[in-house]
């Protein structure tokens, strides 16, 4: 089942007004599936994203499942078709999103979502949702927002690689040797294994970058390099070797680039203000953070608006009627405080 969706304005871009998510759900037909790889995995230049139950088994999505030849003859052809279509698998591998009810079956990993290029750059996470809720079949959550509005990812610093710890480990790393009698599958398992440990090694010695609350979401590589040559003719201008008007036009183009860089941030952020961020954007336009109370007249200190607050949101009760004396005799009018007077006297 394909279901189209028309996005409004600045949901993706400019360029795309179309969404597609293809809903499959693949039985077994012999030796093959109910859905063929072609018609799961079209051609379109449209973000799409195709999901379901495919009812197979293979080792991307499920690297510590030990795969039949039949398994591999069922699943390669779509993941191939994925491949050939630019199609990425959102999976997480190795989460499985089946767990059956009986002790026969084991969990394994039968739901699954691609996205071809012209989505992947708004993914932002797979996860299921646990536990299943009447179903051996997991929920599963696909977040996709606006590359613009998402944080910076956290990237390996290179520079602060620590290549003289790193290279005696490089010598000693022993990997495993190659099959005898290689097949595409077990070759494969052994280049994964085997690139996994040098990687691991490498980026278990190598700090990550940290992006601050003052990181620039609207910057892109095109305002480096304006930035770059700003300041570059400005040292060349002051050591005479580049005239003022050079300089300046190089100072203007790169300011210019970048309030145009700030406004088109700025409209993709108000075209996606939901009621979540809503005050994120008044905040913004504000320029500064709202005040916690509004200023009360007569109330300046903590104590005075206290004193203010209190009265209007709990406003004092009416004391109530004295008791009667009386209270067991009803038929009997109550004695005047004339009465108590005369009968004191």
């Amino acid at each position: 089942m394909a279901v189209i969706f028309h996005s409004p304005d600045g949901l993706f871009d400019t360029s795309h007004n179309l969404f597609r998510l293809y809903n499959a759900y693949s039985i077994p037909n012999g030796h093959t599936r109910s859905v063929s790889p072609v018609d799961l995995f079209p051609q379109h230049d449209c973000p799409t994203l195709v999901l379901g139950d495919l009812n197979i088994h293979h080792f991307v999505s499920d690297p510590t499942r030990l795969l039949s030849g039949y398994h591999q003859f069922i699943s390669s052809p779509y993941f191939d078709r994925a491949l050939a279509q630019l199609f990425s698998l959102l999976n997480t591998p190795g989460v499985y999103t089946r767990f059956p009810f009986t002790s026969n079956h084991r969990p394994a990993v039968l739901h699954l979502s691609f996205a071809n290029s012209a989505l992947l750059l708004y993914f932002s996470s797979w996860n299921p949702t646990l536990p299943p809720t009447g179903s051996y079949h997991t929920t599963l959550s696909i977040i996709l927002s606006t590359p613009l509005l998402k944080p910076p990812p956290r990237g390996l610093n290179w520079k602060f690689t620590d290549w003289d710890h790193i290279s005696p480990l490089l010598t000693d790393l022993t990997l495993a040797a190659p099959p005898a009698l290689p097949t595409p599958n077990s070759l494969d398992l052994w280049f994964d294994d085997s690139l996994t440990k040098i990687t691991h090694l490498i980026t278990s010695n190598t700090p990550t970058k940290c992006p601050s609350s003052y990181s620039k979401q609207w910057w892109t590589p095109e305002l480096t390099q304006l930035r770059r040559i700003h300041h570059h003719t400005t040292r060349l201008m002051r050591k005479n070797q580049c005239s003022p008007a050079l300089a300046r036009a190089a100072r203007n183009t790169d300011f210019k680039a970048i309030q145009t860089a700030k406004r088109v941030h700025w409209s993709q952020f108000l075209a996606n203000v939901d009621s979540q961020s809503v005050w994120d954007a008044r905040k913004i336009a504000a320029g500064r953070a709202p005040d916690r109370f509004r200023t009360l007249e007569n109330a300046s200190s903590p104590t005075e608006i206290n004193n203010t607050l209190l009265p209007h949101f709990f406003p004092p009760r009416p004391s109530p009627p004295p008791p009667l004396i009386l209270l067991a005799f009803k038929d009997v009018p109550p004695l005047s405080p004339a009465e108590v007077s005369y009968a004191l006297r």
